[in-house]
């Protein structure tokens, strides 16, 4: 791990610790909202994995988006509302890619969810499945991952979890082949 990274990694766990930033007060309220997902992203440890927690435990829970249509919808709904708060959160705090800002993970778990063959995608072990997959290649960041992630504005926040999202869903479809057919 070059200087360069260790120090953006540094500056990313600094940011998680919300209650210790004064510049959080100069986040718009809405923006701030919908970036953190509810606040689920100013948890003070692992903010990434707790909004994947969130949006696995809803693609779960909520039947509409076990379906491909619903939840390329809401994909692409949280990819707008996300670049929109996710820009706005890291212009006023100041810092890349905020790690309170979590609605990035919440698309990127949904992405490793999407279009999931339908005698998959209800069973608890496929969203675990999914969910540590996009876990770990949300933090690897294979390429253009890392391309995405160094870009400055919300939709570069963004993108770097869709690719992770895409490694994920393609991941999670090779273990299903292999463990049921």
């Amino acid at each position: 791990m070059s200087g360069n990274e260790q120090f953006d990694w540094l500056e990313k766990a600094r940011s998680r610790l919300w209650a210790r930033n004064p510049k959080l007060s100069t986040v718009p309220k809405l923006p701030l909202v919908v970036g953190t997902v509810f606040f689920f992203g100013l948890s003070p440890f692992a903010s990434g994995t707790v909004g994947s927690l969130v949006a696995a435990g809803l693609y779960f829970i909520t039947p509409p988006l076990q379906h491909t249509v619903f939840l390329s919808i809401a994909c692409l709904l949280v990819l707008i509302a996300g670049t929109w708060s996710a820009g706005i959160v890291e212009r006023s705090l100041a810092v890349q890619d905020p790690g309170i800002v979590v609605i990035d993970e919440v698309l990127g778990q949904w992405v490793a969810l999407l279009a999931i063959p339908p005698e998959f995608n209800h069973m608890t072990s496929t969203v675990l499945l999914a969910f540590v997959f996009f876990r770990i290649f949300d933090v690897i960041k294979l390429p253009p991952a890392r391309f995405f992630e160094r870009r400055q504005g919300g939709l570069g926040i963004m993108l770097d979890d869709v690719v992770a999202g895409i490694y994920a869903n393609v991941a999670t479809r090779i273990v299903l082949h292999f463990l049921y057919s």
